[in-house]
C-alpha cells in the first residue's frame, strides 16, 4: 500500500491520481476503467457498475475514503459537474470510443512510475503497468483477511479457479 501511495504522490494530475487508485483500490482492469461512466457512479453506496469481461457486469466497491473525494473533486472541477458520459473522456478527438484508451491509461500508470522512481517487480518488463495494481488490490484484500471468493467478486474473476492459481497460497 505504501508504494501505491507514492505512486499516487507521483502524479501531476488529479485525473491520473484518480485513475491510479481506481485500479489499485477497486482491481479494474484497464479496458473496464475505460468505460466507466459517471452515470454508473453511486456514491451513495459508493459503488460503481464496472462492465467487464464477456458482457457481464458486476459492483465494484470504492474501499478508501480518499478516492471517494478525489473522484467527487474530479467530476466537479475537471468534469465541471457533468452527470453523464464517459468518466475519462477522450484525450484526442481522433479516438471514436468516445474514452480514454487502454494504452493511455498504461502511459498515466508508467509516467508516475518513471517519476516515482518505482520499477516492475518482473525485470523483463521496465515500467510499472495497470495490472500490477490490480496485483496489489488483491494482495491487500488477502492480507486485511478477506476470503479468496471475495477475491474473486471484487476482481471480477470468472472461475475460482483463475484466483487460486493467481493468489491460493
Amino acid at each position: 500500500e505504501e508504494q501505491i501511495r507514492i505512486l499516487v504522490k507521483h502524479t501531476e494530475k488529479l485525473r491520473d491520481k484518480v485513475i491510479i487508485k481506481l485500479l489499485a483500490y477497486c482491481g479494474l482492469r484497464r479496458f473496464e476503467l475505460a468505460k466507466i461512466k459517471i452515470e454508473d457512479i453511486d456514491f451513495n453506496t459508493n459503488k460503481i457498475q464496472i462492465h467487464g469481461k464477456k458482457n457481464i457486469y458486476r459492483l465494484a466497491t470504492i474501499f478508501s475514503d480518499h478516492l471517494v473525494d478525489d473522484l467527487k473533486l474530479y467530476l466537479t472541477y475537471v468534469l465541471n459537474g457533468k452527470k453523464q458520459g464517459y468518466l475519462f473522456p477522450a484525450v484526442s478527438t481522433l479516438n471514436e470510443r468516445g474514452h480514454i484508451t487502454p494504452t493511455q491509461i498504461n502511459r498515466v500508470v508508467a509516467k508516475a512510475g518513471h517519476r516515482a522512481q518505482l520499477h516492475n517487480p518482473i525485470p523483463e518488463l521496465k515500467n510499472i503497468n495497470p495490472h500490477i495494481l490490480r496485483h496489489s488490490c488483491a494482495r491487500i484484500l488477502k492480507d486485511r483477511g478477506l476470503s479468496l471468493e471475495v477475491v474473486q467478486r471484487v476482481l471480477g474473476h470468472l472461475s475460482f479457479k483463475t484466483t487460486m492459481d493467481l493468489y491460493g497460497t
